[in-house]
């Protein structure tokens, strides 16, 4: 009899992680797809009204926006050129409440050539919306 309350236990402990992965993960797969598609709505739609997105390089760590709005316009700035990127995630793993992901953003340069740059990042989700990102930038 314990053999099977045990058994239960860990199927239900599993079937809630994995209903908590699904969750970031679609999340996460959003974001980036709205990315993509350079949707400023959708991108601003992903993150809580207290959002942090910081930048790390090996010296310095960076706030580049605090706020919802602030991330809408960062955003709306950063397409407003009609620059069309492409973010390709590499790898990702999720961990609690975060997933971390290898990036790679490429785009054109104005002499047509792809170029292209890659970080790792992390986001953290809470309640179905992004709260912070951090990028390693190298």
């Amino acid at each position: 009899m314990k053999k099977i309350l045990v058994g239960v236990m860990l199927l239900l402990l599993t079937a809630g992680a994995y209903a908590q992965n699904e969750e970031l993960l679609k999340v996460f797969h959003d974001q980036v797809a709205a990315f993509n598609e350079g949707d400023v709505d959708r991108l601003t739609a992903n993150v809580t009204d207290d959002f942090k997105w910081f930048s790390l390089t090996a010296d310095t760590l960076l706030l580049e926006v605090a706020g919802k709005e602030n991330f809408r316009q960062s955003m709306a700035y950063y397409f407003s050129a009609g620059r069309k990127s492409v973010s390709t995630i590499e790898q990702y793993a999720v961990d609690g409440e975060r997933v971390s992901f290898r990036e790679v953003v490429s785009h054109k340069n104005k002499a047509g050539e792809t170029v292209s740059s890659s970080a790792m990042g992390i986001y953290q989700i809470q309640n179905g919306k992004i709260s912070r990102a951090w990028y390693f930038i190298d």
